[in-house]
């Protein structure tokens, strides 16, 4: 297959699921805006809210390149490992193109684009700088087909919070020229801050291990007490033997 022909067909995959409304179809949104939650580390929540914009990670090793990478609210433990605090926003997704990597086919599609650009696909196969190799493919088909959200599976799940078949979005920073670019953005419009995580997460294998979760069992029963009743709380968790404090302000 020619590239000419191979690019012809992945903007027929992606019209088609334009006209699907595929995204606002799985997401169960009414008409096009829909609620999405990103988890982030506390010291850039201020930053965030008050800019009224989340950064667009050139992080290499990402998996679909420089984007905000957020998940429907409807799924609101599937990425509390990535931050301590959860902020909530709004998308419009009403002139989205959406590139559909929760489908093999759409997938296969893409690793045959990568294959024509010889350069990056080299480094890829061949040497240690495959992060920058990938990092540098998959900007490049976004910026050539001009996808504005990428919707892909998890690829590192944790037991009890992101499961394999949750759903995750890219969602791309354009500059004045329409590439993918890194960066503060505003494509989550309303920010707000909602969720403050109360587990501890560690890296483990492909994935995360949650190590609070799975010692919720045991009879052992949760209160939220404010900083100033600790002592009196704490004293009488300690005396009943099944009882945790959730410290709060």
């Amino acid at each position: 297959m020619t590239l000419d022909a191979l690019e012809q067909e992945i903007e027929q995959y992606v019209e088609e699921r334009r006209r699907r409304d595929a995204l606002l179809e799985r997401l169960k949104a009414e008409k096009s805006l829909f609620h999405v939650i990103k988890y982030l580390p506390a010291r850039w929540l201020d930053t965030a809210l008050t800019n009224q914009k989340l950064l667009a990670s050139d992080a290499k090793g990402f998996t679909w390149g420089d984007a905000v990478y957020v998940a429907p609210l409807s799924q609101p433990l599937s990425t509390m490992m990535y931050g301590d605090v959860g902020v909530v926003g709004t998308v419009n997704a009403s002139r989205f193109r959406l590139f559909d990597a929760t489908d093999p086919r759409g997938v296969d599609l893409y690793q045959q684009w990568i294959t024509y650009h010889p350069a990056p696909y080299r480094m890829l196969t061949t040497t240690i700088h495959a992060d920058c190799a990938n990092h540098e493919l998959r900007n490049s088909f976004r910026t050539r087909f001009q996808i504005d959200c990428v919707c892909f599976h998890p690829d590192e799940p944790c037991a009890n919070y992101a499961a394999v078949s949750d759903l995750w979005l890219a969602l791309t920073l354009w500059d004045s020229s329409r590439a993918v670019a890194p960066g503060p953005s505003s494509v989550v419009a309303n920010l707000a801050w909602c969720v403050i995580g109360s587990d501890t997460f560690e890296r483990d294998g492909l994935g995360f291990r949650a190590y609070l979760h799975p010692l919720q069992t045991g009879g052992v029963s949760f209160s939220r007490e404010p900083y100033a009743n600790l002592p009196a709380a704490v004293l009488n968790a300690y005396k009943s033997g099944k009882s945790v404090v959730i410290a709060g302000f």
